[in-house]
């Protein structure tokens, strides 16, 4: 046994979803693993604000976790949002548990066979294609701004209120493209009713093989789509940030675990432990910080 009271995952989102499901399955698997009660707790509200408050309160002894992502992780870095604590020095990360790329997806019938003749077409037309996101400020929002100017595309950017709209609105023919989660786009991928011509992860995906990453598909450098990892509480002592991680890690690597929770949502495991997860924050951090600002002037929400 390795906790002499429940060891608590704090999540910045709802229950339901791709989040919330694999911190239950975790929690289920360690506390077998333990012989001691993982309690799971949903606190969102405020991009992961509320959540990470309870975090930076608690008690740096290894019984509490904060699951989130690098958006959520970096609310600091939004012109006129109000943080009340320091992520990057009040959260310590302690594992990276899977990465979920994002995804540049088309209608089926799209004439772009690929992301070069997609840009080529965008930059020979100024404002005529367009793009969904789930509004101003979001991922999909920061991204492809990022992906435009780096290009030297123009394209116009239509608001959605989430993820299921955008990909009727793509299937429908009312936007032309977007960079949206794999794990919603995996199934409409799958069965032709949508075409994927660029992979946001470092590597090609295991459930889409055949889709180029990125820069693969000619763009160097640009990676979309981030992780889901644990932190803790600032003051946590290293050897129990290293257990929680080794743990951690065992149970997202198992074959029937990863297979129904890892790999059958498009997501990658990481296997980054302490100091290599600390390493990766402190780069997308940076790269996050810079997508933002290339938002210039734009109010985010």
């Amino acid at each position: 046994m390795l906790f002499r009271s429940p060891f608590h995952v704090v999540l910045p989102v709802p229950p339901g979803g791709l989040q919330d499901s694999l911190a239950r399955a975790m929690g289920l698997e360690l506390g077998r693993r333990w012989n001691q009660p993982v309690v799971v707790e949903n606190r969102a509200g405020g991009n992961g604000i509320v959540s990470g408050q309870v975090v930076v309160k608690a008690a740096p002894d290894g019984h509490t976790v904060w699951m989130g992502t690098v958006a959520q992780l970096s609310n600091d870095l939004i012109p006129g949002r109000s943080v009340p604590f320091d992520p990057a020095k009040d959260l310590v990360p302690a594992v990276a548990l899977v990465e979920a790329g994002s995804v540049l997806v088309v209608r089926q019938q799209s004439p772009a066979a690929n992301l070069q003749e997609l840009i080529s077409y965008a930059k020979k037309n100024p404002g005529v294609l367009n793009y969904g996101s789930f509004g101003v400020g979001s991922l999909p929002h920061i991204d492809t701004i990022a992906l435009s100017q780096q290009v030297g595309m123009d394209a116009v950017h239509i608001p959605y209120k989430g993820g299921v709209e955008i990909l009727q609105g793509i299937m429908a023919g009312q936007i032309t493209f977007s960079i949206v989660g794999i794990t919603a786009t995996l199934p409409m991928i799958k069965d032709s009713r949508l075409r994927a011509l660029a992979y946001g992860g470092l590597k090609r995906s295991t459930a889409l093989p055949d889709v180029p990453t990125f820069p693969e598909a000619g763009i160097k450098g640009f990676t979309t789509g981030g992780w889901f990892g644990w932190f803790a509480p600032a003051g946590t002592p290293k050897p129990l940030l290293e257990r929680i991680a080794a743990d951690a890690t065992r149970v997202v690597n198992e074959p029937a675990f990863r297979d129904k929770y890892v790999t059958a949502a498009g997501l990658e495991v990481m296997n980054a432990g302490p100091d290599a997860f600390a390493e990766m924050v402190r780069t997308d951090r940076a790269s996050y910080a810079q997508r933002v600002k290339a938002l210039g002037n734009v109010k985010i929400d």
